[in-house]
Formats: C-alpha cells, sequence, structure tokens
C-alpha cells in the first residue's frame, strides 16, 4: 500500500487512471479530488492518508488537486464522461446541484458514526429529502479585519455599519494604504463579497421559490454601496479577485479587510503583524448578516469503492484528524462538530496560542449571523430582516457565482459610471435566463 499524490494532474490524466478500475490488485483505491493546493493543507492530507492506510489494510487513497477556479469544471469533465468518481471536495453550490441531481451517495452512516446529526454545528450537513450528501469542511464567515495601531492613531472606534465603515475607510486612506482591501473583478470573490452587503440590506439572490428576486431597489442600493466602497480600494481592484485582498492585508498595505481566513495566512507571512490585527463586529445595515463560506466534502454514487469512500471520510472528519487541519488555519477550518471544537480548545497548535481569545470569543461565535444561502434558500426574510432555517436546498447558487453577472454589476457601476439601478435590472434579466436554462437541464436528467 504505497502513498500516491497527483496534485496537479491534468483532467486527461485523472480520467485515464480513474477508467482503469478502483481496485486493482485486489487493493481498494479511492482518489480524493480536493480544491487544496495550498502545501501545507496537501502535508496534512498526506499525512491523514499515511494513518488511514495503517487502519484499512488493503485500501489505497490518491490525492488529486484542482484550484479552487478549476475544480468545477475538473468534475464536470468527469461527470459529462460518465467517469466514476470518488471522494470530491467542492464549492457549496456545485455539492448542492450534484446531490439534487442525484449524483451524490447518502452519508447517513458516516453521520451516525461521527455521532449523528446533532453532533454537528450549525451549516454543516447539506441535506436533500432527509439524507446527507456532503459535510462542510470549511463554515467560515467573512468578517471585517482591521489594524488596532491605524484606528487609534486616528481615533476611529471599531466600525459596526456601513456608514461607519465608509467612514473609516475614507479616512485611513491615503498613497501609502488603502482603506479598505475590496475586490472588484468580475469574478466569485467579488460576486460573494457584494453579495454578504446585499443581505445586510435585507435582500437576497433568490427567494423560497428558487426565483431571482434580484431586481429590487435594496439591491441596488447595496450593489452602489459597495461600489462607492471600492474608491477607497487599490487603483487596480477592478483586477482584483480572492488573494489580492488578504494579501493587501497582512502585508500592511490596507487598514481593513473583508475575509474569511485573513489571520491564518498573516500567521505564515507576516506573524509580527497578528498582535496588531482586531475583528471587528459583523457589519450591517438593515441586518447583521454574512456568509456562511463552504468547502464539501461529497462522494459520489458511481463510485466503486463506496464503502472505502465513507471510512475515508469520517476518517478525514473524526476530531483528532480534524484538529490537524483546523490547527493549520482556525479561521478557515473551523471545527465541524462539537466534540471537534472541545478538542480545538486543548489544542497546542501556534495559531490557537497566537489569535488566543480572539478565536472562540469573536470570530466563531459570528456563526450566528451567518447565512447559508445554499442549505437555507428564502432564509433571509425580506419581511422582517431576520435569518431563518427553511431547509430548503438551492441547485442554482452555482449559477450565480459562475456567471459572475453580478459582480459585472458592481464594475459597471464603480468604473463604467452605470447607473445602479440599470446595471442590477440587468443583472437580474440574465441571471433569471441562465437560472432558467439550468431548471431545464436538470429536469431533462
Amino acid at each position: 500500500m504505497k502513498l500516491r499524490s497527483m496534485i496537479g494532474a491534468t483532467a486527461l490524466i485523472g480520467l485515464s487512471m480513474m477508467a482503469g478500475g478502483a481496485s486493482a490488485q485486489g487493493i481498494n483505491v479511492v482518489r480524493y479530488l480536493s480544491q487544496e493546493t495550498d502545501p501545507a493543507v496537501v502535508r496534512i492530507q498526506r499525512e491523514w492518508v499515511k494513518g488511514f492506510l495503517e487502519e484499512n489494510p488493503g485500501s489505497d487513497v490518491i490525492l488529486e488537486s484542482a484550484p479552487a477556479g478549476v475544480i468545477n469544471q475538473r468534475i464536470a469533465t468527469y461527470v459529462q464522461a460518465g467517469a466514476p468518481l470518488d471522494v470530491v471536495h467542492s464549492d457549496p453550490g456545485t455539492a448542492a446541484r450534484l446531490a439534487v441531481e442525484g449524483l451524490l451517495a447518502p452519508l447517513d452512516d458516516v453521520v451516525d458514526a461521527l455521532g449523528g446529526r446533532e453532533a454537528f454545528l450549525n451549516n454543516r450537513l447539506l441535506i436533500v429529502n432527509d439524507h446527507v450528501y456532503a459535510i462542510n469542511q470549511a463554515a467560515t464567515s467573512p468578517q471585517l479585519f482591521y489594524r488596532k495601531d491605524l484606528f487609534k492613531a486616528a481615533g476611529i472606534a471599531p466600525p459596526t455599519t456601513w456608514a461607519e465603515v465608509k467612514a473609516a475607510a475614507k479616512a485611513l486612506h491615503s498613497d501609502d494604504v488603502i482603506g479598505i482591501a475590496l475586490a472588484g473583478g468580475e469574478n466569485r470573490m467579488t460576486t460573494i463579497m457584494a453579495g454578504t452587503m446585499l443581505w445586510q440590506n435585507c435582500h437576497d439572490f433568490f427567494d423560497g421559490d428558487l426565483k431571482v428576486i434580484l431586481d429590487d431597489p435594496k439591491a441596488v442600493e447595496a450593489a452602489a454601496h459597495y461600489a462607492d466602497l471600492l474608491k477607497y480600494s487599490a487603483p487596480d481592484a477592478a483586477a482584483w479577485s480572492f488573494n489580492e485582498p488578504p494579501e493587501s492585508f497582512w502585508s500592511g498595505r490596507a487598514a481593513m479587510v473583508i475575509h474569511w481566513h485573513v489571520l491564518d495566512l498573516m500567521m505564515r507571512q507576516n506573524p509580527d503583524m497578528v498582535k496588531n490585527v482586531a475583528v471587528a463586529p459583523v457589519t450591517s445595515n438593515k441586518m447583521t448578516a454574512t456568509q456562511t463560506g463552504g468547502r464539501y466534502v461529497a462522494l459520489f454514487a458511481n463510485s466503486p469503492t463506496l464503502d472505502t469512500g465513507k471510512k475515508w471520510i469520517e476518517y478525514v472528519f473524526t476530531p483528532e484528524n480534524a484538529a490537524k487541519l483546523t490547527g493549520m488555519g482556525p479561521l478557515l477550518y473551523p471545527p465541524a462538530t462539537g466534540a471537534a471544537m472541545d478538542a480545538l480548545r486543548k489544542s497546542d497548535a501556534p495559531t490557537i496560542a497566537a489569535f488566543g481569545d480572539l478565536l472562540f470569543d469573536q470570530v466563531y461565535p459570528a456563526a450566528v449571523h451567518g447565512y447559508s444561502e445554499i442549505l437555507h434558500a428564502g432564509g433571509l426574510d425580506t419581511g422582517t430582516c431576520a435569518l431563518q432555517a427553511t431547509g430548503v436546498v438551492n441547485p442554482f447558487t452555482s449559477v450565480v457565482w459562475n456567471s459572475n453577472l453580478y459582480a459585472r454589476a458592481i464594475q459597471k457601476i464603480a468604473y463604467e459610471n452605470a447607473d445602479p439601478a440599470v446595471a442590477i435590472a440587468e443583472a437580474a434579466k440574465l441571471l433569471t435566463e441562465r437560472v432558467d436554462q439550468a431548471r431545464k437541464e436538470m429536469a431533462q436528467k
């Protein structure tokens, strides 16, 4: 039983190897297609594989990695070719659609082995027709991180509202330091970050019936606010995506950033600055809301080694193994179960010591304001401005993320002086067309 790795392998190679069979020479082979290319995460994955093989003789796990921007196409390539897939590590929108289309295997027995549904923390399980089809491994929430020294020198209190964020960004913006690091590119990062502000203005992309409701004055106001904040981001923010905002912050070139796990990155790249960073409460306008992020682990129904795949997922989520990943990136990979959370409090990982009370008293508790638009469509009540659990899985959120239509509307408003109402109306129309097309495609399967 040898440890094999295909980090960065091409889809063509992956498909050819997949077609070669999953039980070569009597060994049950599980391919783990992950969106992690970070060497630190891959190192932990290899440790998992080593331990898993020791506990499960006659098994093998092949690691295959694809960047976050590529993995959806990689999965689609497998599906379209009819090639079998095993365990995948996808974004929540893709997981939701795959589950609704019946392509994933239920993981109820895995969840039971880990203590049952009640053992999992909020927004961790993707449930369709009362079966669990995926487990969220990265339910982290974007929050506002800021430089304590700059705020103290300027006499600015931690911002809690849109108006306060804008005022702080404007006051601290200079030739040397940008006021707030925001992405303005035509990409998923801009869509997600601007989407959190859509929720904070008490509106949503969809209602509970999965109808696009973007064309609304509250959406126009939210998009205009995000576009206005881009004045205090970098001059080249129109090309920024996932990497540039956190990099500008941990390197000291930004006073604020809205991000999921910037402290994890700072701990590696500029650890001396960690003590100079604070987290503001989740900002709000008409309501307080942020995203519940996610990297979902799922198992394809056509996997030739279903039982071994389930064992692998269970192994990854046991508290002691999950703690290895969380210790490396506490903000990106918060514990998925109560038992894992308890174990983390006893961890001697350097990150846990460095982040201290900030982690357990501020970062993790913010999950109460987290909105999972994937698991609870219509869960943002636009009438009462409150979050609620609906249990309605939305398989069309990936259409919003992958189309970049909302991000393009933001760009038009911010950089082309477009009328916000016109830009949002156009985005809503095109998004409705894309969702209707996706609905037809799903109905034909």
